[in-house]
């Protein structure tokens, strides 16, 4: 079992506005946590990973499939595997997430954003 701190993760920017750092890989998923400038995106794409995510701070609207949720601090979300899914910052505060991936995101493993290249 290993620990790390948050502070620690090195970040690396997937977006403009939106930087993204691994903080563990396991045998079948990946763990993420992310910082989301005000008014940035998160463009409309699809993987095979199941996604499920936690929101530490700010918010967003998130269109998963045909639904708009709006995600604020102290809500999670889930996306199913093959799911179109985007969403939009809308606080004036940074949006922080905490987010796993399964199966694991080799993409995100090897510190890039590229979630068709793995299907």
């Amino acid at each position: 079992m290993s620990t790390i701190d948050v502070k620690k993760v090195k970040l690396w920017n997937i977006n403009p506005g939106v930087k993204l750092g691994v903080m563990g890989i396991g045998e079948r998923m990946t763990l993420t946590y992310s910082i989301h400038e005000s008014g940035s995106l998160i463009p409309k794409h699809k993987h095979i990973h199941e996604q499920l995510g936690y929101c530490l701070q700010g918010e967003a609207i998130y269109k998963i499939g045909d639904q708009k949720v709006n995600l604020k601090k102290g809500y999670g979300f889930v996306i199913p595997s093959n799911t179109m899914h985007s969403a939009k910052i809308i606080s004036k505060e940074e949006l922080l997430l905490v987010e796993t991936f399964s199966p694991p995101r080799p993409d995100l493993i090897k510190g890039e954003f590229a979630p068709d290249k793995y299907k």
